[in-house]
Parts: structure tokens; sequence; C-alpha cells
């Protein structure tokens, strides 16, 4: 496979253009609101990490010491796998095709979930995602996908731990997802924007409940 390559940091990100869903662009936006509101973590997973542009970059700046990648595409394995060998990464990234958490082993849990999951609650709507790209990248009809990710990610998650999703306003609400993260038994910390010149996305963070404060 002839890949393309980005490089954050002293990482060199291996992808191909139908795998690149937004984060190598508006997911960068990570590195400054991790850095700012949580400071580095030790075990990182990113959902619906496509190459990983979001967790390579977490990465690369210091702000995890090891990371997971998880997407149901099989074609982001190898991609992944490209960048942890050239980049010398073997034990501290690993890739893992996987229906939300269904396929990644049982034992690993973290203390940041980050992710740039489908944004698109339909099966037609005319956009750049479905223009662009399959629609394992920009659709999630009904939110199921987000459904099944909040019912799973609480009990992948050591003490403390956190979730930060990226979302889009054009086609979502935070109103869209508050419940879902009740559901899941996780706290809302709140809705941030995702900075200058990125008006369209916004986080959406939870968290696990301190002990004897949660469900």
């Amino acid at each position: 496979m002839a890949y393309r390559h980005v490089t954050f940091g002293d990482i060199r990100v291996s992808y191909t253009p139908a795998l690149d869903g937004g984060g190598m662009e508006f997911g960068q936006a990570y590195v400054p609101f991790v850095r700012e509101r949580l400071g580095p973590v030790d075990r990182l997973l990113e959902w619906c990490a496509g190459p990983g542009f979001i967790g390579f970059s977490l990465l690369a700046a210091g702000l995890c010491g090891t990371l997971d990648l998880a997407d149901i595409n099989e074609d982001t394995e190898p991609a992944v796998r490209d960048t942890v060998r050239v980049n010398g990464l073997d034990g501290r990234a690993a890739a893992h095709v996987s229906d939300c958490f269904a396929q990644i082993p049982p034992e690993l849990s973290w203390d940041l979930v980050v992710g740039n999951p489908p944004h698109v609650n339909s099966d037609d709507a005319q956009t750049d995602y479905r223009r662009r790209h399959s629609p394992l990248i920009w659709q999630d009809s009904d939110w199921a996908i987000h459904r099944r990710f909040y019912r799973q990610v609480r009990d992948r998650l050591r003490p403390g731990g956190n979730v930060i999703l990226q979302e889009n306003h054009r086609f979502s609400s935070p109103e869209d997802f508050k419940g879902l993260v009740a559901e899941s038994g996780l706290d809302h910390v709140g809705v941030f924007d995702c900075g200058p010149g990125l008006e369209d996305y916004y986080f959406l963070w939870s968290r696990l409940p301190s002990a004897g404060t949660g469900s």
C-alpha cells in the first residue's frame, strides 16, 4: 500500500484519503483542549480512529503514555500498524478492528477515551461526508453507534476516567446525547466549543463518577 503521510511532533502518520474523516484538521482541536483541561494521562483510546490522527497527535504531544486505536473499518488497521512500525511505537500504540468495544481485549481500560465518530443521523443526507466518504465515516442513523458506545464505555474506564467526543453542530445538538450520557451512568461535565475557525464543532465531555457519588 502506498500511503500518504502527515507529521505530528515526531510521529509520522500513514493514511489514505479514504480514511480521512477530519481528524487531521478539526480533530487537532483535541491537543490544546486536553493539554489545558486535563493534562497528560497514562492510557488513552481513540474510538472511531481511522488512521489515528487524533490519537497519534496526542501521543506526540506527550498527553498520553500508551495509545489504543479502534475502528470498525478493517482498512484502518494496516495504516495504523505502518505508523507504529515506522515510528518505533511497538508497545506504546496498538490497532484494534472492532465494532465499538466488542473485539477489543476485555482487560483493556483507559483514563481517557476520545473520538471523532460519525456525525450525521440520516440515511440520505446530502453532505460533504456522503460525497467524499463511505457511510462508515459519516453516517449514524438514529445515533445507534453512539447509543452502543455509551452503553459500553463506562465498564472500560479506569477510576476517574473521562470521555470527550467531538461532534458537529450542523448535524446534532448536545441534547441529542445528554440522555445517552445519563443512561450510561457517567457524569455530564459540559459542552465546549472547539476554538476559532471550528465553530461547527464541539466537545461533549463526560466522566466516570467519583466513588460513592454516582450510580
